[in-house]
Parts: C-alpha cells; structure tokens; sequence
C-alpha cells in the first residue's frame, strides 16, 4: 500500500484539516477494487492537499462498503516502454520496480539508456560542487529544524514562481508536514557542500515503498542540480536499503521517467454521480462561452490562481 493507504496518514489528516469533527477509516468496495477512505461527518473525503491517490488493497480481509466511485486510483499498470498518451481526466504515476535490477550497477545501465541524460552529468556536478563548496554530504532522516524550514521555504518560491499557487502559504498545510515528521511518517532528508544546506525533501518510507514526494533546493546553486543530486542519492538509499520501489507520485515532469520502470495510470472508478457530470458540463459551457472574450478568461484565471492560493 501507499502513504495514502495507512491508517497513520489518514489520522494525522483528519486531525489538520477536519479539527474536531467526527472520522474514522473505512474501506470500500468500488468497480472489484479496495480502497480505505478517510470518512468525516459520514462524509467520504475526495480531495486534500497533497493527497496524491489511494492504492488498492492487496488481499484484505474484512468487512466492506460497497461505493459507486472514487475520482482517484490505479487503473492500471504498465511499464515505461509501452506508456501511451494518457486519456482524458487521468494522470502518470510512475515509479521504479527494484526487483528489476540485480544491483546497483544494472539500474546505472538502465539510467544510461535514457535519450534525456548523460551519463557523467551527476559526477561531473558533483566534481564541480565539491570544487566550489567543499565536500558533499547527505543525510536521509534530518531533524534539524533548520532543514524542515529550508525545504517549505524553497518549496513555496519554486510554487510562487511556476505560477500553480503556493500550496505552503495555508498553514493547515505545513502543519500536516509538520505532524507526519513527528509521528516518523515523514522522512526529511538533506544534501550539504560542507556546511551550507543545498537541497531538502519531504519522503515516506511505507511498506517498503519510498516515496519521492516535496522535494527542493536553494535556487542559488541551481546551477549545479542539486535536487537531482539529492533525488540520486535517495534512490541509492532505498536501492540499498531493499525497497520494492521508489514512487515518484502522480506527475508526468520527464526526470521521472528518466528513472521510472512502470508507469501507474490515475483516474476515476466506478460511475460519477449526476451532479458531478452537471458540474463538469457547467464548465465546459463556461470555458466556451469565456473563450470568445480573451479580457474575461484571463480574469477568470487570475481568480482560479488567487482561491489556489
């Protein structure tokens, strides 16, 4: 099971965002799939901050509910070379299948296949940071609240400046990040040049499953990629430590499939219930009508951007 999945998030979830209401973790039956959903007030919760997708349960026994839909899980499973475009309303989730490499040296050689990476371009950064910063250093599980500080920070500038809304800027927010550390669900890792702070990410170590999840870097040594040093000594870690993978979580950005053996497929399940087909209509007439008056789509935007943050 993923990080989504453990009773561990699903508490420390209900307790940030939903303070004081009633919840409790069931598990559902939807289309031949188990999936176990955090449900507040009898509600079942679709959507969070930062809540990726629930991974279906392997072999669980116990009592079920039987749910028409859920708009988020795994629909299928493929390896990298056969993805396709993926359809309408779903998302990539890729990842990498340790089982697939007797040793580190055989994922290098499945690195080097990739068109998109050369195969001397982390040596050469790290000869190269080393040189002007001194000595790298990397620590997997740092509890120095200076690093949790850095990564929010740097997180937040890199939200700011791609334009998607600054996820960090609700403290409900880093709070959860705050909480899962605590409670050793969340990893803080960090990669130094001596004494200076290059790189910082928030993971989960669950079931034998890393996952790649907050990660970022001090923009001013961006030009020595430490963010994909960093990613590169995590995956050796949990190569090391005997993983069965390394997820890179829903996203379609290219490094991961630099790296990724398979590929999840993210979409919904099960019937959409009619107000949301009303929903999804009421948009689409929206965009049309917004499309032939440029002044009032891009208004519209700003205002989408402005309640993101």
């Amino acid at each position: 099971m993923n990080v989504f999945t453990t009773d561990a998030f699903l508490e420390t979830a209900a307790a940030v965002f939903f303070p004081g209401r009633s919840w409790r973790s069931e598990v559902f039956r939807i289309e031949g799939r188990t999936l176990k959903l955090l449900v507040v007030d009898g509600e079942v919760i679709e959507r969070m901050p930062f809540y990726d997708y629930p991974q279906p349960l392997d072999g669980y026994v116990g009592p079920l509910t039987d749910r028409w839909y859920f708009p988020r899980t795994v629909v299928r499973t493929q390896l990298v070379s056969e993805r396709t475009v993926e359809p309408a309303g779903h998302q990539p989730s890729p990842y990498i299948d340790w089982s697939r490499f007797a040793d580190e040296k055989a994922f290098h050689a499945h690195v080097a296949t990739s068109a998109h990476l050369k195969s001397n371009d982390t040596a050469r950064q790290r000869r190269r940071i080393e040189r002007d910063h001194g000595p790298l250093k990397f620590v997997l599980d740092d509890s120095r609240p200076e690093v949790f500080a850095a990564c929010v920070k740097w997180k937040s500038a890199q939200y700011i400046e791609t334009g998607v809304g600054d996820m960090f800027a609700a403290p409900q927010n880093v709070e959860l990040f705050r909480q899962l550390h605590a409670r050793g669900i969340v990893k803080v890792s960090s990669l130094w040049a001596k004494d200076t702070l290059l790189a910082a990410h928030f993971g989960t170590h669950t079931d034998k499953r890393f996952t790649w999840w907050i990660p970022a870097y001090d923009a001013t040594y961006g030009k020595y990629s430490p963010g994909r040093l960093l990613l590169e000594e995590l995956m050796r870690s949990s190569q090391q430590q005997g993983d069965l993978e390394f997820d890179f979580l829903i996203g379609d950005e290219k490094y991961k499939f630099m790296f990724a053996t398979h590929n999840r497929v993210i979409g919904p399940i099960g019937a959409p219930p009619v107000s949301l087909l009303l929903q999804k209509l009421a948009k689409q007439q929206t965009k049309a009508v917004l499309e032939r008056y440029p002044k009032a789509m891009e208004l519209a935007r700003d205002l989408k951007r402005r309640l993101s943050r």
